[in-house]
């Protein structure tokens, strides 16, 4: 078990390596603060994917696409699905969850990432940073099992989220795979 340790220790020194490089603040420069959220906050990642948010209440999606132009000059850019998710196109019913969001693939010292960027365009509080306390707070036994259950479940991350797997594991005391497929109704 100390392998998930060691190797999400590992990812998450490499995460901030990636947030360096990307130099998201001066692509973004009007746009702020940057706020890192997920497992690179949490510390918990077991894979490469690096996601960050900006409170931009103004941004449009000519500076969205602006910035990920400089992104992308600065190399190292090998894809990039930009969105935009207002009004019906928004990712929930409220409409304060409007948002541009951005989906990276960037090529890494030594592997390519996965780095979600989200534009949110109204300014309310977002459960992002408290649900990585909640996670830093964790007892080492939770944060092994979550790092276990993300290793092992096969429909991680695409099926089954990192969410799902923190709630049930700090919420439902789930420890294995069988017990997370079935408290998920799998």
């Amino acid at each position: 078990m100390t392998d998930l340790l060691a190797r999400a220790e590992a990812l998450q020194t490499e995460a901030w390596q990636v947030l360096r490089r990307l130099e998201l603040e001066a692509a973004f420069p009007t746009f702020g603060p940057l706020q890192v959220v997920g497992s690179a906050l949490s510390g918990l990642m077991a894979w490469r994917d690096l996601d960050v948010v900006f409170i931009a209440p103004s941004a449009t999606a000519d500076e969205v696409l602006a910035g990920l132009a400089k992104i992308a000059k600065a190399g190292g850019l090998l894809a990039a699905d930009f969105r935009d998710e207002r009004g019906d196109r928004r990712p929930t019913p409220s409409p304060t969850d409007e948002r541009f969001y951005a989906v990276l693939r960037y090529e890494g010292a030594t592997a390519v990432w996965k780095v979600d960027l989200t534009f949110w365009l109204h300014p309310i509080a977002r459960p992002h940073v408290a649900d990585a306390d909640r996670l830093r707070a964790a007892t080492p036994e939770q944060k092994l099992a979550i790092l276990r259950l993300k290793d092992e479940h096969p429909g991680y991350p695409d099926e089954v989220g990192g969410t799902d797997i923190y709630n049930a594991v700090l919420d439902h005391g789930i420890r294995s795979t069988a017990e997370l497929t079935a408290h998920l109704g799998g």
